[in-house]
Formats: structure tokens, sequence, C-alpha cells
């Protein structure tokens, strides 16, 4: 499954030319938009990962999206329903949906496109989210290479119907993500690798692709045919940045050669702070992401969870919010973050330093006293050796016990950590971001499935999920969900410790920019330029 794990990895450093940029419209010229971002690895919506959905959000439009807030908000479609067994899902899609050459949108547009999504020889990391699809999992791994065997049908023009494997609550939220939408079928065929050439690329969303220069420039005009909400920016002039993208965003945006820039170096971040003009429009976000330490629950004494309490306890989640990335991390006090559906910061276990030191004793180690020697490893990024140097400071301070620090390079400590599954450890840091904003990716995917190898096993929790992944009254799977919260902070098999923000600078001209928190994504169909 694709996560965005190691985020530091978005902002990598690209190639090395001089990055240009143009000059602000004029009044009467029609409003232009001007950023900078990575050069994306894909132009083709059905391959497009992380590095590049921020510049498909404004080419292609999926069929609903979930706001920040959790509501779903319909775009491409009408209304997607799901029948009373759970097994089948009816997409209603607005007729007056046009191609950016003037074309309808079908049903059988959105059936291609989802079986091109899945087709093995294309291979996109985006199959991940739609596997429910009865038939998919056979044709994706190439175990038949009958497309017709994957049960998605146009039935009409406008209406879609596809069935999955088994009641699936969570695919809702999978069919409203920014990586899942339509391709012009007779476009691709004509055209094969090329139809993303801006002579040739036809979207759906509310700009389309005039010019590109590879590692240079990408610019967008509004699609004259999209039947949404019209844009009130007429172009989208990208920059792609040379070097580091943080560096160059700060620069141009000092400079008034952008409008906007999506992160800000660390070591820049208290001058940013300290700026009478730049502080004021200086914006944080909270994104959907949290850090924790992780303790191997399979052995002594992570077992004990008095002794996770404990530790837990013992952690001044403030001062260790308050130096991560410059100060820009939120403390977590819990595992899932808030707008996720079932999380709950008041399920976060009370007490104090004198508390834990309470539990440590009645785990049989009072002042630390027989503590076993153990070891915190961690990855050389992402501020991750102060995090171990600070757990190390506080436990020690707290409880009396020491910990020895691991930091391994990135690939090597991912490959550590996925060998963990049946060799012991005693904890590392990791981190969590949505893949897409249902609760299924958190409790299911991260804790269930136990993607990090914590080893936690618990007959109550794991009952509540199984209840939770096959509820057809969305009520009762919210409030399953929840419960399931409440059991997994009371046990306590990883403890939070501070959450991602990411940090924006915007001009005050620009209006109505509004990020998508769970998906790190900023749509600039409503945003308007005021001078």
């Amino acid at each position: 499954m694709r996560k965005k794990v190691f985020l530091a990895s978005m902002l990598a450093a690209l190639s090395s030319a001089a990055p240009t940029f143009s000059t602000p419209a004029a009044a009467g010229e029609g409003q232009t938009f001007r950023m900078i971002v990575q050069e994306p690895r894909f132009m083709d919506p059905n391959l497009v990962d992380d590095g590049g959905v921020a510049i498909q959000t404004q080419l292609f439009e999926p069929l609903a999206k979930i706001q920040n807030d959790g509501t779903l908000v319909y775009l491409q479609a009408n209304s997607i329903e799901r029948s009373s067994d759970g097994l089948t899902w009816t997409v209603k899609l607005k007729p007056e949906n046009k191609w950016s050459n003037g074309e309808p949108v079908t049903a059988k547009d959105w059936e291609y496109s989802l079986k091109r999504i899945l087709d093995p020889s294309i291979a996109s990391g985006n199959a991940q989210f739609l596997t429910e699809i009865k038939g998919a999992k056979a044709y994706n791994s190439g175990e038949t290479k009958d497309a017709s065997a994957v049960h998605i049908k146009a039935v009409d023009d406008f209406t879609l119907v596809i069935e999955t494997e088994r009641v699936a609550p969570s695919f809702l939220a999978k069919l409203a993500l920014p990586y899942i939408t339509p391709v012009p079928q007779a476009v691709v065929a004509q055209w094969g690798e090329r139809w993303t050439l801006p002579e040739h690329i036809v979207s759906n969303g509310p700009y389309k692709l005039v010019a590109r220069v590879n590692d240079q420039s990408i610019e967008m005009n509004v699609n004259s045919f999209y039947a949404g909400k019209k844009p009130t920016i007429d172009t989208i002039r990208m920059t792609v940045a040379s070097g580091d993208i943080c560096e160059a965003q700060l620069r141009a945006y000092e400079a008034e050669e952008i409008d906007f820039a999506t992160c800000i170096p660390i070591q820049d971040i208290q001058r940013v702070r300290q700026d009478a003009t730049l502080a004021k429009e200086l914006i944080t976000n909270l994104d959907s992401g949290t850090w924790w330490v992780q303790y191997d629950n399979s052995h002594a004494p992570w077992d004990n969870k008095d002794v996770r309490h404990a530790l837990s306890l013992a952690i001044d989640r403030n001062a260790l919010s308050s130096v991560i990335s410059d100060g820009t991390a939120a403390v977590a006090n819990t595992i899932v973050p808030p707008g996720i559906p079932g999380a709950n910061e008041d399920d976060a276990i009370k007490g104090n330093v004198e508390t834990a030191r309470e539990l440590l004793a009645k785990a049989g180690y009072p002042n630390g006293a027989g503590f076993p020697p153990f070891t915190l490893t961690v990855r050389d990024s992402a501020s991750q050796p102060i995090v171990a140097q600070l757990l190390q400071q506080m436990w020690s301070e707290n409880l009396g016990i020491n910990a020895t620090i691991n930091v391994m390079e990135l690939k090597a400590f991912a490959a550590w950590v996925n060998a963990r599954k049946n060799a012991p450890y005693d904890m590392i840091t990791a981190l969590w971001v949505s893949d897409y904003a249902d609760p299924e990716n958190w409790y299911g995917d991260l804790i269930t499935d136990d993607y990090r190898n914590s080893h936690f096993r618990n007959e109550d929790f794991a009952s509540l999920i199984k209840q939770a992944k096959v509820a057809t009254d969305e009520t009762q799977r919210i409030e399953t969900y929840r419960q399931a919260n409440k059991i997994f902070e009371e046990q306590q098999p990883m403890s939070a410790l501070y959450r991602e923000t990411s940090l924006w600078l915007v001009k005050p001209y620009v209006k109505n920019l509004r990020p998508d928190t769970t998906l790190r994504l900023y749509p600039i169909r409503d945003t308007e330029i005021v001078r």
C-alpha cells in the first residue's frame, strides 16, 4: 500500500535548472495564480502519486470529495447509493459533465478508467484503492486477463454500477479520492503514452493543461466546458523548483514572484514569524498525520500495560512539540487525529509524571530499579534523532530508566521495521498519515493489519473492528469505531507524540485558498485574487 510515511521525500531536491517566474497579470488581463511545484512523475491521473496529485487536482475531478469536517460533496456525481446488502454501489453522473474538448463524460469513460487503474500493465499504485471491487484483485494480480471479470458496468450513459466482494463502507471514501478520476478512452487510444502532452490532453476538471516544459514550467487555463462552479482565476502558472522546493518557494515569495508557498525551510521559520509582514501571511494547517512511539507488545516488559502507560505519561508532549520542526508540531494525546470519525481525544489516558512512577512501581520497577536495558530505534530523518534524545532524557529523569538510541538510514530503517514481523525489538518511532478520510484507514489498515509490526492483540478491539468493517448502518459503524478507539487508547500499544502541521505563506490578495488537510491538497477552483 502506498503510504505517506516519509513525507520529507515529497520535498526532495529536483533538477538544477534555474527557475523562471512570470510577472503578475495587470488589471483587465485576467487573474493569474503563480506558484512553485515539484516536477511530477506522472501527468496521467490514473498513475499519479503524492508528488503530482496537487497538479492533477486542478485538471481532473473525481466523483465526490470529503471535506475537512467529514461531509461528502458531490462533484462529477449526482449521487452514489449503496444497496441494502451493502454490496452494490450505483453512481449517477451529472449529464452536464464535459471533457475539455466539449465531449460528454459518460459512465463508459468511468468504467474504462477504473478498469485501467486496475490493469497490471500500467502498474498504477492507485489500484490499491479499488481492490474491494469484485474481480479486481484477480485482474490486478494477473490471475485473469479478462477486464470484463471486474464488476464495474456502465448500464447507461450516466449510470455506473460497481459490485464489491464484501460489505465495504469505506469504499465511498476511496471513490472520493483525487487519485480516482476518469480519462478519455478515445484520446488515450489515439495517442498512447503521449496523450498527456499539452497538445493532446483532455481533462474533466476546472482547468486544462495548455503548456508544459519538463523541469521548468506548467501552465493551465480555465476549462470552458467545465460544468461545475467556474473558477475566478483564469490561469495557473507553475514553476518547477530547482533544488530544495521550500527554499525556492520562500525566495520567490519574498521576491513577489509567486502568490503562495506550501512550505518554509526549518531554518527560516523563526525569521518568518518575526517578520512584521510575513507573520501576517503565515498560515498553520493541522494535517492528518500522527507521530508516535511504538512498543513491541509481544514480549516483556512491553506486554505489560502499566509499563506502556508509565512511559506514555512520562512524556512532556508540550516540550516535545515546541522543539520539533522549530515549534511547528502540534501536541498529540491520541493516535487517531481529530476529524477522523471515531477518534476522540478525551480517550487519552489521564495522569502525570507521579502517576507514571506509581504505574512503573506497580509493574515491578520502583524508580526504574530492575528495568531491563532497551533500545529506541529511529530513522535518521524528520527530526527523529532529536525526538529520540528528548524521550531518552524524559524517561531517565522521570522514571529512572535508560534507553539506548539506534539511528538508522531511512531505507535501512524501513527494511528493518518490515523484518520485525517475527523478530523481537523494543520500540520505534513511526508516522501514519491518512490515505483516505475514513476510520478504516487507521483502525484497520494501520492497527488491525499491524502495518508497523506492533504485535498488538486484543480480542475486544479486534471484534469491534470486524463489526465496523461490515456495518451497513453508518451511525452504528462510527459508534463501533468510537468504542474501539477507547479500548485502543486504554491499552496504549503506541503512545502518541505529536501531529504534523504544514506552514503556508499566502499573499493577502489571495482569498478562499482552502487546504484539504487529510490529503495536503489545495484546489484552486474557488480561489480568488482580490487586489
